[in-house]
Formats: structure tokens, sequence, C-alpha cells
């Protein structure tokens, strides 16, 4: 196999789609444990595009908050990728775990998500997936960004449907690199109080577009009672239904609550350190030493054995069906605006505006 990898070790965990799986792995000629993502290429018909998304746009990435691609290779009915291996499950499994996190710990996460937004997106590079499957547990609250199969180059906003252009106006359709910054918004939302914020109690797909189109953001009691202003704030400017004015994934990197509430976590995570090997080194067992509620909490993250998955209960995270991650508002317009192009290509761009505002605005 490319690059020395061999033998296959045990399941690290669940790729976020039905046709493949990921298993450890080692180099031979340098022991370095790896994450070898397995593809049934039979179950991949239709999608091809995303595995050679995925392959050409990790290819040309490197940061330190996004997951590494080494090698690739095909073969007539599996195709293998061989990746930075990030044994602490995904966000998910977290927050199904947990149900919800200090803000110091959102604040840190929050931080290496904007990170490595920033990266792709001073590359003119969209996520368009964003959301807790895609990222990977890599330390206490640390994150790294994974799953490229959807992401596309943007070097203007976006004006196609179906990769068909059409005459549109762009406030109708036009969307780039904001709605990354959406779902990010979303995100927080969940780290800080447990659930998405919004919501269908039907899980009706449509009731839940047009809660996203409005952006009425609700901070209900007693949940968010404990959270500070700065964290609603950060959380009302992610989550801007018009994307010109929402921030950007650098201005959240630098936003002050950010800032604090990251080093803040760093610096327990310093002191839990510190305190374990002084106990160490005392013979002590380290699992006796004292350390913070916090960073105790922050711990089930990653101490979970690999392959473990969280158990779902009432009082943690519910998610939307998966057709519906965090979508932007402009995002809902695009696929609105599809249903209406194939419901009646012919009409005219006024009876298409006037159908879709209807959608939007029953």
């Amino acid at each position: 196999f490319p690059d020395g990898a061999s033998r296959l070790g045990h399941k690290v965990r669940h790729a976020s789609v039905t046709f493949s799986l990921v298993r450890e792995c080692r180099r031979r000629d340098s022991r370095q444990s790896l994450a070898m993502k397995i593809v049934e290429r039979s179950k991949l018909i239709g999608r091809e595009h995303m595995m050679q998304n995925e392959l050409s746009l990790l290819g040309s990435l490197c940061h330190p908050r996004i997951v590494r691609l080494f090698a690739h290779h095909h073969t007539r009915t599996h195709s293998y990728l061989v990746m930075e291996l990030v044994s602490g499950g995904d966000l998910f499994e977290a927050i199904s775990e947990r149900g919800k996190f200090t803000e110091a710990e959102a604040g840190l996460m929050v931080s290496d998500m904007s990170e490595a937004l920033n990266y792709i997106h001073c590359k003119s590079i969209v996520h368009r997936d964003l959301k807790p499957e895609n990222l990977l547990v890599a330390g206490i609250c640390r994150l790294k960004l994974g799953d490229f199969g959807l992401a596309m180059v943007v070097t203007e906003p976006v004006f196609t449907i179906c990769g068909t252009p059409t005459y549109v106006a762009p406030e109708i359709l036009c969307y780039g690199v904001a709605v990354d910054v959406w779902a990010l918004g979303v995100i927080l939302y969940i780290l800080l109080c447990g659930f998405p914020p919004f919501r269908s109690r039907e899980r009706d797909q449509e009731e839940l577009f047009q809660l996203i189109k409005q952006g009425h953001l609700h901070f209900l009691s007693p949940y968010w009672d404990p959270i500070s202003e700065e964290a609603r704030g950060l959380v009302r400017a992610l989550l801007q239904p018009d994307p010109t004015v929402r921030l950007t994934a650098e201005q959240t990197l630098l936003h002050p609550w950010v800032k604090a509430m990251a080093s803040v976590c760093r610096q327990r995570a310093l002191t839990d350190k510190t305190q374990r090997n002084t106990a160490a080194d005392a013979g002590a067992e380290p699992e006796r030493v004292q350390r913070p509620a916090q960073t105790n909490a922050a711990e089930t993250v990653t101490d979970k054995r690999l392959g473990h998955t969280g158990t779902m209960t009432s009082r943690t995270f519910t998610p939307p069906p998966s057709s519906t991650h965090p979508l932007s508002p402009e995002l809902i317009v695009n696929l609105l605006l599809k249903r209406v192009i194939r419901s009646g290509p012919s009409l005219s761009l006024f009876q298409t505006t006037a159908l879709i505002s209807r959608q939007l605005n029953p």
C-alpha cells in the first residue's frame, strides 16, 4: 500500500455516511498510527464526485485544525484513504454524552472551528456541511474539521442550481463562505444549552425552514439563564439572517469572548496536566488528584474507548433529521428555488420570485 501503511486494526468510528468505515492502521517503517477510511465503491454510485472532491481539496490543505489526508489508493471494489488518526470520536458523540458544555469549553471549540474555517475561506473554499458529525475530537475540547465531500471553491458568489446557471436575482440565490459561519453559530448555540436554536416540534422540514428564514432567536429560561451576555451576543452575530452583516470566521476568531474563553480553557488544561504529572512523580494515582469540576466534565469528551458511541437521552441534544443540518437562510432559499424550477421551468422571473416569497412568508 502507498507510503508503507499496513496492518488494519480495530474500527475507530463510522464515517458520517453509510458507505464507508474507518479503521486504525500503522506504517511499516515508523509504526505511526493512522486512520484508513474504507469506501465501498458499489455504494458510491451517483456520489463519485463527492469522493473526488474530498481527495482534491484535502490533498491541498495543511492545517492543525483540519484532518490531513496522506495517501489514497483505489481498487475495483474499494477506495482507501489514509488519513490522520483522530481517536476521540466526533463532536456529535460528545454532545450526546455531555448534553452541554461550559462557556470556556465552548469558546475553545469555537476558536478551533474558526481557525479551520478562516484557513479554508482564505483559499476561497466553502465547506457547506459543517455539523457536529464532521468535527473530530482531538483532545480535551479540541476539534479538527473533516469530511470535505460537499466543499467547493468559490471565487465569487454562487449563482447556480444543480450546476445550471439561472437568471434569478443575486439576492434570491447568492451564497458563499458565510454559510459556514451560520452553521458555526448553530453549533455554538447547541454547545451552550444542549439543543438547537431552531426546532420543529413535529420535525417538519418546511416549518424548520420557515423558522430559520425568520431568524428569531430565543434564549429559553432556565437553560440560558447562566450564560453570559457576551456569549449570547456572539450567537446573535453568527446567526444573522443577512449574510452580508454576519461575522466572518476571522472576526469570530478575534472576538473578545472567544479569545477569553479559549484562554481560560487552555489554562485549566495546563493546570490539570501539571497536577497529573506532579501526582505521577510523587507515586500517587492520577485518578485521586482533585481537579476543577469543569475540567473533569471536559475530560468525558476524550476518555471514552475507541469505537464507543454515546447514548441519546431525552435530556441531551436531539438533532434534526440528517437532511436538515445547520442550514443558513441563503441555502434554504437555494433549496426552495430548486423546487420551484423543478415544478415550473418555464416560469418568468416575476412568477419565480412570487412563488418563493409565498413559501418564505406564507
